[in-house]
């Protein structure tokens, strides 16, 4: 009975963290539906915990996980949804600076995977900062850039002003694919036409 309490004491703590981290993301999560988000989400925290190597079986959090490298590494280039990774989707480099923004250098429409239906990637860039300990989180997003499959050159979305905050810092990228019908851009509904990653954290 004593490893059941502690089992289902930092399972309590994991499932805060996931319900937290949710409703950091929710101006993306809105956005679309993935039946996948929240498991993958609960089996991420689930291994950050793990690795919390201070506190004795039965205390360890996510926030001790995150104190360690490996359990930053997890979450950084983490894919919340079941589409393809950025690097699968867009087949080229890009870049994230906190301060500065996301680009990607000599964009070049014609590598990107488009699907069919689909006339152009919509792509909107989150910054968080999320306090694993105390669930806080101060969040702020880019505008949707779009952009098709002839356009080229550097393809840059400048950093919001975000509110100073405490915690970890984590950049994401929503990126989806939308047809434009008379001006306006309608979302493709399958769940693998949207991709939700983790790109950074500081």
């Amino acid at each position: 009975m004593v490893r059941v309490r502690e089992n289902g004491n930092e399972f309590s703590g994991c499932m805060q963290t996931v319900r937290s981290f949710k409703q950091s993301l929710n101006p993306f999560l809105t956005a679309f539906k993935d039946g996948t988000l929240h498991q993958n989400l609960v089996s991420l925290f689930t291994k950050i915990k793990d690795l919390d190597a201070v506190a004795i079986r039965g205390e360890r959090t996510v926030h001790g996980g995150m104190q360690t490298a490996a359990g930053r590494q997890l979450l950084e280039t983490y894919l919340l949804t079941s589409g393809l990774r950025l690097d699968g989707l867009l087949h080229q480099r890009v870049v994230f600076d906190w301060a500065a923004g996301f680009s990607v250098p000599d964009f070049d429409g014609r590598l990107v995977s488009f699907p069919g239906g689909a006339s152009h990637l919509a792509l909107r860039v989150g910054w968080l900062t999320f306090d694993f300990d105390s669930y806080a989180f101060s969040f702020g997003s880019s505008a949707v850039v779009t952009a098709a499959a002839a356009d080229k050159g550097t393809l840059a979305i400048p950093a919001p002003v975000v509110e100073p905050a405490n915690g970890v810092r984590v950049g994401v990228v929503l990126a989806r694919f939308v047809q434009e019908v008379n001006g306006v851009f309608y979302p493709l509904k399958k769940e693998r036409e949207v991709t939700l990653e983790v790109i950074y954290v500081g």
